[in-house]
């Protein structure tokens, strides 16, 4: 009998008492807590961040049995319990000021009851640190101190002039850390943006960032071999379904859900809500897209009015991943901690990442979520008419999917037309991208710059635009400068294609093929 997942549960406890399946991460737990004691780790939401500090709750609180079978059960010999202080900030993400600061009192009002503690002090700060003091002094034992999601509120204002009233806030309760240190046994704190990005831990100086460390790179998340061995039993149901073999099944899931980097070393990690998600319902959905897709990351999207076309192979330093995205024009940094784009590669010499899409699931789903921004595609109907599209280009029949696409053209509202070549451009890549045609835009070449390049199963298409020329310039141009060559002993054969764009019409005003297709 397969055991059941933990769809929706962060609960520890509960997940090992009630034999739901779990994936053991306690050796690399164990690892993090021995020689550390302030310790942040960065993760995109969704990807058990909360489930690993409620395993670091039990392990502090020394409940030795739920951890029986597991790797830290033969590690730890000294199984010691502290009082443990944990604070869950996702609970007042949506909260103004007033209430973040109210939402964080009441956490505190429950410890002080636990502890006994009589506090006519009104300061959040000044209550924190009255409660480590009190619980050090009643057990005799250092105190334990968990943060989960602690940017919670900040990312929640990070665009409507709040900000600074919740960093004040935080920074109430933050600024104790460092100074009740001597109290403190070890201090565990998680989110998605980067601490040296929020001046609220500018007292934490001692703070340990794990987050691209590659010796915890896979804390969180799943690695292809531990899917495997956990879940062997349900991958080959799930091949069945899909009428494949085994391999063939792991390699579909691979390319969904996994791809996840996190140190220039790392080993990749498929997202765990995702992969247990489709095991559990033998889908292959976008699970993760459509729980933690944060109004946040559009909102800021949108204020830097970034081109979609700028979210593949981008190069960072590794400051860039540092710098603040409260005052920078940059959205790299941001779409990186959220778990839109993950590290491709890492250059030794120049130590230049290149950063892209993780997997299909988050390529594919960022397309759909952002194509009204974009294309100005909301409706099922434009959605339907795409979908028509796709299956005749793939097949080959040109014509009919290019009449497809001029109707498509015409839905677009003229607000969003810049009536130039790139707009069209940018519009036809986030199709063929969402569509899932394997596609390149602006590709280098020794002669020029093609425009688009795309990979369907039985084509190879290679696409020029022009705008208010002819198709047959465009076409043309594909030969001069010898687009195609490259692709000739691919195995499949190579289409060309000219289009030309009416900016008066808004839309294809004609194409022209070779060979030619009905």
């Amino acid at each position: 009998m397969i055991r059941p997942y933990p769809l929706g549960r962060q609960d520890f406890q509960s997940i090992i008492e009630e034999g739901f399946a779990y994936v053991d991460k306690t050796e690399r737990m164990y690892e993090m807590v021995q020689a550390r004691k302030f310790v942040f780790l960065s993760r995109p939401r969704r990807f058990g961040k909360s489930l690993l500090v409620n395993t670091l709750q039990c392990y502090f609180e020394a409940k030795k049995e739920l951890f029986a079978n597991l790797k830290v059960g033969q590690l730890e010999k000294d199984w010691i319990k502290y009082p443990v202080l944990r604070f869950d900030m996702s609970e007042c993400k949506d909260m103004d000021p007033e209430g973040v600061k109210a939402s964080i009192a009441s956490t505190l009002k429950f410890y002080e009851e636990q502890y006994n503690i009589s506090c006519d002090e009104k300061e959040n700060g000044l209550r924190f640190k009255k409660i480590v003091c009190s619980a050090y002094a009643q057990t005799g034992r250092k105190v334990v101190v968990l943060v989960d999601e602690y940017d919670a509120p900040l990312l929640n204002h990070l665009h409507d002039g709040k900000l600074p009233e919740v960093k004040t806030v935080l920074q109430e309760l933050y600024q104790q850390l460092k100074v009740n240190e001597h109290y403190e046994q070890f201090v565990f704190i998680t989110g998605i943006s980067r601490f040296s990005q929020v001046s609220i831990f500018s007292t934490l100086n001692n703070l340990t960032n794990i987050s691209m460390d590659d010796r915890f790179c896979d804390i969180c998340g799943i690695t292809k071999d531990e899917m495997v061995e956990n879940f062997r039993e349900d991958i080959e149901l799930f091949a069945q379904e899909e009428e494949c073999s085994f391999d063939e099944m792991v390699e579909k899931l691979r390319v969904q859900y996994d791809g996840y980097h996190f140190s220039r070393g790392a080993k990749g990690v498929f997202n765990p809500l995702s992969l247990i998600t489709a095991l559990d319902t033998k889908q292959l959905n976008n699970f993760w897209f459509e729980t933690a897709t944060s109004s946040y990351v559009i909102e800021h999207l949108k204020k830097h009015n970034a081109q979609i076309l700028d979210f593949e192979s981008i190069q960072l330093f590794e400051s860039g991943f540092y710098a603040s995205y409260e005052d920078s024009n940059s959205v790299y940094p941001l779409l990186y901690q959220a778990g839109y784009l993950t590290i491709r590669g890492y250059d030794k010499e120049s130590k230049v990442y290149t950063l892209s899409y993780p997997n299909s699931e988050v390529r594919v789903s960022m397309l759909e979520v952002m194509m009204p921004s974009w294309v100005g595609c909301s409706t099922d109907d434009g959605k339907l008419s795409m979908q028509k599209f796709y299956f005749a280009l793939k097949e080959g029949r040109i014509d009919e999917a290019f009449e497809l696409l001029k109707e498509f053209f015409l839905q677009i509202p003229n607000v969003l037309n810049n009536k130039n070549e790139k707009h069209f451009q940018t519009v036809i890549y986030v199709l063929f991208r969402w569509l899932g045609f394997y596609t390149q835009s602006e590709v280098n070449t020794a002669r020029g710059r093609l425009d688009c390049l795309l990979f369907s199963p039985k084509y190879i298409f290679i696409i020029e635009f022009k705008v208010d020329e002819s198709a047959e310039k465009a076409l043309a141009q594909i030969d001069e400068m010898g687009y195609a060559e490259p692709y000739l002993n691919d195995g499949r054969p190579v289409v060309k294609i000219g289009v030309n764009f009416s900016s008066a019409e808004r839309t294809i005003e004609g194409w022209k093929t070779e060979p030619r297709f009905q």
